[in-house]
């Protein structure tokens, strides 16, 4: 029987894909049926060239959030906000390490079906704007679902325990969409 596993914080999870497959696996669980769980390793990733990355990502995605908008070049270059995420994209000494949240959120392989089509969610991005305690201030992230991996950075500074505060006051659903659908496909034209 496959069953969806997924870490959700510091908690390791186990469901069924859907509510009747959720049922069986717990009816399995309970009375013995199924004696024994494989769960699968998510590869070791190099830490320091990831948060790069993400780092990168997280510009990139912040100027195609604004880029409709005029004298969205000026900001995004000339605000300070950003220029320690900058950095540590370009250059990546300091800080030593750029902390990011990392979490499946659904299957790599799941097709998804619209109008009796069916699509696979390569890739999708948002910016989540959390209000810190000093009035005016925000935490953003960049959020980014990667083959049904998320990944999420806090673009101002290196922590990333409000995205994790976050995740746990909205019962671990992700910003991208807080359905139990996945998006649509685009409609190009």
């Amino acid at each position: 029987m496959n069953a969806e596993v997924w870490l959700d914080g510091s908690s390791l999870t186990l469901g069924g894909r859907d509510e009747i497959e959720h049922r069986a696996l717990a009816e399995a669980i309970q009375t013995g049926r199924a004696r024994s769980v494989y769960i699968p390793v998510i590869e070791a990733i190099d830490q320091r060239l990831m948060s790069r990355f993400l780092a990168k990502v997280a510009l990139e995605v912040l100027t195609e959030r604004v880029i409709r908008v005029e004298g969205w070049n000026e900001e995004i270059v000339d605000n300070a906000g950003v220029d320690q995420l900058r950095h540590f994209a370009r250059i990546g000494d300091r800080p030593d390490k750029w902390p990011f949240s990392r979490r499946r959120i659904h299957g790599e392989e799941d097709v998804q079906l619209k109008d009796g089509a069916g699509y696979q969610v390569l890739h999708e991005f948002t910016i989540l704007c959390e209000p810190l305690p000093e009035p005016g201030h925000l935490d953003l992230y960049a959020v980014v679902c990667i083959f049904g991996e998320e990944f999420a950075i806090n673009m101002g500074e290196p922590e990333i325990a409000g995205y994790e505060r976050w995740l746990k006051a909205h019962d671990g659903k992700s910003p991208l969409y807080t359905s139990d659908t996945l998006p649509a496909p685009p409609v190009f034209r």
